[in-house]
């Protein structure tokens, strides 16, 4: 783990600015764009359902939300998606 990173399987490591370093986000909040682009593509291999049209799944560290494309509504969220 690298301090000031999150990791994402099939991104890497990215950079993440400091105000959201070890931060969680809830159902009901509006989760960051800079975010969305960590897309989940294979979601099965972590026994999600496809995501409904108009949402997606997306990583954020250790956790996987599903969000609203048009404006990053959280729906619903996975913590602790894999181990280290």
């Amino acid at each position: 783990m690298r301090l000031g990173f999150y990791f994402a399987p099939g991104y890497g490591y990215y950079s993440v600015p400091r105000s959201y370093w070890n931060r969680q986000w809830y159902v009901g909040q509006y989760l960051p764009d800079i975010f969305w682009r960590y897309r989940v593509e294979d979601w099965r291999t972590y026994g999600l359902g496809y995501p409904p049209p108009g949402t997606r799944w997306v990583y954020v560290d250790n956790s996987i939300y599903l969000i609203d494309d048009y404006d990053g509504y959280i729906i619903e969220v996975i913590r602790d998606a894999w181990y280290w």
